[in-house]
């Protein structure tokens, strides 16, 4: 099926937009590392034995019982006990993200983001292994910076602290022949750690501004202009979703899915939709899904990975 997919892709002079989740990083370094485990990242803020795997609700009763246990001569209030915890959350990952990739070898499959191949590389991870790997193998040494080309850029100033102007901002890196690949971390990045979503309050700005998002595309579209976000390509492109399960949680995400489907719906626009593949388990490709189609059908994640590279491959 795979050679397939690739062959359309390459008929169409199509480059893919990765959808990337933490199993990338638990195919590398286990289930025990902070980068492919909530529940380890958030035992390092509360112990264990308190983690529900509701790791939502459990970041919000960390900050409950955090506020309450304050020294009487320095009350904060919980936004500013939580905005230390985000900070620490990004210093833990941070160092974690050093040493790992301080490390030869141990990711497996350094060159699946080629941008020979990808244009985007949405991440729901807040680390930046990816992007550095990208950089090693592939980038020509320019420096990364903090880009915005969205509608946006009308509205608030470069670098606007603003929660829609940061999800819509992204990271470019260019091969030594001119390809381009845009890293987007529409749940925050550790290198802005308030940007991090993990309670109620992120996750539900994180929905609201996914709908702001659309509501700006839609809006240029009418103009006959491209307003460049992650949302939009994954409507423009063939999307790979790896190493993310898309639970329920993920509602910003899903709600760009649910977005995609609806614009295609109609007979007459079927054939512009490019599809979305999914890395499911051997099991789970056996079982019909509505909203995405298996990348395999009959590979286990490691066998998936390795193929997934030497496709991706030069």
């Amino acid at each position: 099926m795979i050679e397939n997919i690739f062959k359309q892709i390459k008929i169409k002079n199509q480059k893919v937009t990765i959808i990337l989740g933490s199993g990338y990083h638990k195919e590398a370094l286990g289930s025990f590392s902070i980068l492919s485990n909530w529940k380890v990242l958030l035992s390092k803020l509360t112990p264990s034995r308190y983690l529900s795997n509701k790791y939502t609700l459990d970041f919000e009763r960390i900050i409950v019982i955090q506020t309450s246990k304050q020294d009487k001569t320095a009350i904060k209030q919980a936004n500013k006990i939580e905005k230390q915890i985000l900070k620490n959350i990004a210093n833990y990952i941070n160092a974690e993200q050093e040493l790992v990739l301080s490390q030869n070898n141990r990711f497996q499959y350094p060159t699946i983001f080629n941008p020979k191949y990808v244009s985007d590389v949405i991440s729901l991870n807040f680390d930046h292994v990816a992007e550095e790997l990208c950089n090693i193998n592939f980038g020509n040494g320019d420096k990364i910076e903090w880009l915005n080309e969205s509608s946006f850029t009308k509205k608030y100033p470069k670098n606007s602290s603003s929660s829609v102007y940061q999800r819509t901002s992204f990271r470019k890196i260019t091969d030594k022949e001119g390809n381009e690949i845009r890293f987007w971390y529409p749940h925050g990045s550790i290198l802005k750690p308030q940007s991090i979503t993990l309670g109620i309050n992120k996750y539900a700005k994180l929905v609201s501004d996914t709908d702001r998002i659309r509501k700006h595309f839609k809006q240029e579209e009418k103009k006959s202009a491209f307003d460049l976000t992650w949302y939009s390509q994954i409507l423009k492109n063939p999307v790979f979703i790896l190493g993310a399960s898309v639970s329920e949680s993920e509602w910003g995400l899903l709600s760009a899915i649910v977005y995609k489907a609806r614009n295609f719906a109609k007979p007459e626009n079927k054939h512009h939709e490019n599809e979305i593949y999914k890395m499911f388990s051997a099991e789970q490709a056996k079982e019909h899904n509505f909203w995405y189609a298996p990348l395999f059908t009959d590979k286990n994640f490691e066998e998936q990975w390795r193929l997934l590279e030497k496709y991706l491959k030069e």
